[in-house]
């Protein structure tokens, strides 16, 4: 097997051989530098890697015996149960095996594929991206038989029903015999008499492997003979509705037009696809000094250090605690062994090393030793006698509990070490001897790299952290891949699902999931708007407009009629509402409207009172649809899908609430968010009023009639101010021009910044916001929070870039892949977390108000970077920043540089 230090040494070399691209801004950008390269099999399905054409994807993995095997799913995929199903699971062994002791795998993101080569074997797989077809090649230097086999395990009335008497292939299919809620949340909701053909009933979706001159050795085993190449070629099709018959026609004409076109011609169009993909925009940033690496391996925080307790005051330690010392200095092996002989207070130590050295008292922490840490070298020893069944407990504790954010020693679980540097992780199972006195020991040398842990004088584990990669390329790896993350699965018949896209493969040992089943995910089927439009806030900037179709079709045009008639029964009025969590079909959730029926309410809205007066997400979508159409100059799409929609989002709150003796309306009830319950003019809501109206009047006269003009314009009269408050004496945004009943940890009273941008660095009222943003309760920067986003807005460079570094850094730790984020508040991955990186990173050096366009409006200067970004009205920016300043441009059409201003020059930037 390649060790780690050839693999660093081939990953650098590469990365030095790439330089040359990142100072000619003309070349081609290659995504070749953020390839995915692993030197080892995987055990299972968590080491998988993601691939997919928009609407077909797989996760794919080797496994340690050599057998290839992946997961294939589609967007449209719904079962009876209106769950996202997976399709099956495929396996493809050769026989003989190849050995996987020497093993290169790599996903090629430059044409989205994987290529790998162990023992005498080299694969390709690959989802051709303009055709529902996945091929998996093999080739060897000495031949072989192949077996590809279906692995599916759904049983009863989910059952998969595999094609029985198959000559050369093999078929399987799931067909939903039943329909378990879209009638019945209907009836309940009081929108029986809206007709519509029921979306899960009789909705079929399958496969089809094939391969030349194969045979099936049985229903579900496919053998291609001995050869030195086989090529599996595996169709994908799902239809709605159909029966068996009409789903293996379709199928059949499906293989047809493929094959009608000449495999290699496939293959050409297929790296032409993501070639153009990769050629629409790109950021690739570097360190702009040698500046070193940073002081110390643990992250740092305002935490003491405590002895025997978590952060929480839990995880108590059992038992006895003897000499603990914490040192400065950073002890090698002969010493560890000497203290380890000995329980006597320490003696023959320089007193300025030693930070603390006594009996501790258990359960406690130890005062101002919250900056101990930022020593590049840290040596910590200690006696333990645990309890026979402490189970997992603390010993040393300087961390938050839930993140890895710091420096934790504990005893999980049950008799074993565990130690927590950072993202780092050692752990010896039971190692421990209860009711006996062990020595333990840590070193952490920052200087020289190295993390080591030490039980009775003998080293028992050791890390040595890979700190060649700067923070500029993690965050430009993180981009990268979220980016391919989305063109894998953002071109199908549905929006991308925030709780794993369609690349959740079952985490059998995570305590959220209800078991190891790939098609679980935390929170279920239905979309939820917040979390929803995260992945696609970036796509404009990117370039990448087609792959928000699908979130537009569904939200906006297949459901606009029943937005509308939903909106009249349950309101009395017209116009429309979105409901912030709803099926694709429309429907709520039965746990947000409740399961009393709609003829016995007085109430007709949703029970629920996480989201009963929450009303932004149609006018967020409205703001997003015109940004798109600012970008596009689309006038079909203005006309057709944005004024329809918006107008009705717009007509909606004109009629739901009613003005005071001032002429503005007043909204309440309503909500802002999810985080306080009881508002007036909720800051979301009066925002995304004000942003809207001020996107719609504007439009050319051609394209908006005088009728609809009037309306939004007296409706803007109409609007309530954006709401602010005085704390402490400091005037701030608000959450609502009145609030109460806090619940959750959303920061509503930013919305004004981001997403409606009526607040930003450039603007007079940037202070507000700011304020806002620096007595905010819940900070974070994990998941859907917009932390990070809020920060580039408002040009605070070095919050910014704190908080997207930190993100970008932690991904789901039982997942191989590094940009398979999560779970974090929802699953794994994660594209909330994925998308707020997208959209933070773009904003740091991009952002727009009307014709202007503003470059490095937080934008560290310890950063280099070539980039090439959309702006609005059909124009592209490329560029190169060396040392914080900007030494190549070009804007495309050139008319539009004199509208590009350096943000450094409006005084307003913090």
């Amino acid at each position: 097997m390649i060790s780690e230090k050839i693999s660093a040494l081939l990953l650098v070399v590469s990365l030095l051989f790439l330089l040359p691209i990142a100072h000619a801004m003309d070349s081609a950008f290659s995504p070749k530098r953020y390839n995915v390269v692993w030197d080892s099999p995987s055990k299972d399905q968590n080491g998988s890697m993601p691939l997919g054409n928009g609407s077909t994807g797989i996760n794919a993995w080797i496994e340690t015996n050599g057998d290839l095997v992946f997961y294939i799913s589609r967007t449209d995929s719904w079962g009876g149960d209106g769950k996202l199903l997976k399709l099956g699971r495929v396996r493809i062994r050769l026989n003989p095996a190849p050995s996987t002791d020497y093993l290169l795998q790599t996903l090629s993101l430059v044409d989205g594929t994987l290529q790998a080569r162990y023992g005498k074997t080299d694969i390709r797989l690959w989802v051709d991206a303009n055709h529902p077809v996945i091929h998996a090649e093999i080739n060897g230097s000495e031949a072989s038989t192949a077996t590809a086999s279906i692995e599916l395990w759904r049983k009863a009335e989910d059952a998969d029903t595999v094609v029985e008497n198959q000559a050369d292939h093999l078929t399987w299919y799931h067909r939903n015999l039943y329909s378990k809620e879209p009638e019945q949340l209907a009836e309940t909701q009081g929108l029986a008499t809206f007709k519509r053909i029921d979306p899960l009933l009789h909705r079929t979706f399958g496969a089809l492997i094939k391969a030349k001159d194969a045979k099936p050795v049985d229903r579900t085993h496919l053998l291609s003979p001995k050869s030195h190449k086989h090529r599996f070629d595996l169709y994908v099709v799902a239809q709605h509705p159909a029966t068996e018959k009409e789903w293996l026609a379709k199928m059949a004409q499906t293989i047809s037009k493929v094959e009608a076109i000449d495999f290699e011609d496939r293959r050409s169009a297929h790296e032409s696809w993501w070639k153009s993909f990769w050629q629409r925009s790109w950021i690739h940033a570097t360190k702009s000094t040698e500046s070193g690496l940073s002081q110390s391996l643990i992250p740092p925080n305002k935490l003491n250090f405590s002895f025997g307790i978590d952060s929480h005051g839990y995880s108590r330690f059992a038992g006895e605690m003897g000499r603990s010392s914490l040192l400065k200095v950073a002890l090698d092996h002969k010493a560890i062994n000497k203290l380890s002989q000995n329980r006597e207070p320490l003696s023959a130590f320089d007193p300025k090393d030693i930070l603390f050295s006594a009996r501790p008292n258990l359960h406690t922490e130890i005062p101002n030793s919250n900056q101990w840490t930022n020593s590049p070298v840290l040596t910590t020893e200690t006696w333990i006698r645990p309890d026979a069944h402490a189970g997992s407990v603390r010993i040393l504790n300087k961390i938050l509990v839930g993140s890895n954010e710091g420096f934790l020693l504990d005893t999980h679980p049950g008799n074993s070490l565990r130690l927590i540097v950072g993202k780092k992780i050692l752990m010896v199972k039971d190692c421990l001897t209860p009711n006996e006195w062990n020595h333990i020991a840590v070193v952490i040398d920052s200087q020289a790299g190295r993390i080591s842990l030490y039980h009775n004088g003998k080293k028992i584990a050791e890390e040595k952290p890979d700190r060649s990669l700067s923070d500029a390329y993690i965050v430009s790896r993180a981009y990268a891949l979220q980016r391919y993350i989305n063109a894998c699965a953002a071109r199908g018949a549905y929006p991308i699902k925030f709780n794993g896209s369609i690349f959740t493969v079952g985490h059998p040992t995570n305590p959220r999931a209800d078991s190891g089943n790939p098609d679980y995910r935390q929170w279920g089927p239905a979309y939820w708007w917040q979390n929803t439009r995260m992945p696609y806030m970036s796509m404009c900037t990117s370039g990448d407009f087609e792959m928000t179709d699908s979130l537009y079709n569904m939200y906006c045009k297949e459901l606009l009629e029943y937005h509308k008639h939903r909106t009249l029964k349950h309101t009395g009025h017209k116009g429309l509402y979105v409901p912030e969590t709803m099926h694709f079909y429309g429907n709520h959730r039965v746990s947000d409207y409740g399961s009393r029926p709609f003829h016995e309410r007085t109430d007709k809205l949703q029970e629920s009172p996480w989201h009963k007066w929450e009303w932004v997400s149609g006018l967020e979508l409205s703001y997003m649809m015109l940004d798109r159409y600012k970008h596009t100059l689309d006038e079909k799409f203005l006309q057709e899908t944005i004024i329809p929609f918006a107008h009705e989002v717009l007509t909606f709150f004109d009629l739901q609430y009613k003005t005071g003796a001032d002429g503005k309306l007043i909204m309440h009830p309503s909500q802002a968010l999810e985080t306080w319950w009881e508002c007036t003019n909720p800051m979301p809501e009066v925002a995304g009023l004000h942003g809207v109206t001020a996107q719609l009047l504007p439009l050319p006269e051609k394209s908006t009639s005088l009728k609809q003009r009037a309306y939004w314009t007296q409706l803007k009269r109409k609007l309530p101010p954006i709401p602010t408050r005085m704390l402490n004496g400091v005037k701030m945004f608000a959450p609502a021009a009145s609030f109460a009943n806090y619940r959750n940890s959303e920061v509503p009273e930013l919305y004004c910044v981001y997403p409606f941008r009526l607040s930003s660095f450039e603007k007079p009222n940037a202070q507000l916001a700011i304020e806002a943003l620096t007595h905010r309760r819940p900070k974070g920067y994990q998941g859907w929070r917009q932390d990070d986003i809020f920060m580039t807005y408002l040009g605070l460079t070095a919050q910014a870039q704190e908080f997207l570094v930190n993100r970008a850094s932690v991904k789901h730790d039982g997942s191989r892949f590094p940009a398979f984020w999560g779970p974090n508040m929802d699953w794994i991955p994660d594209q909330t977390h994925g998308g707020v990186i997208m959209k933070a990173f773009q904003s740091m050096l991009l952002q727009t108000e009307g014709k202007q366009i503003f470059l490095q409006p937080a934008w560290p200067k310890d950063w280099n970077v070539t980039f090439k970004l959309h702006a609005p009205y059909k124009t592209t920016i490329q560029g190169r920043v060396e040392n914080g300043k900007l030494v190549e441009i070009k804007v495309s059409p050139k008319s539009r540089m004199k509208d590009v201003v350096m943000a450094a020059d409006f005084k307003h930037q913090k």
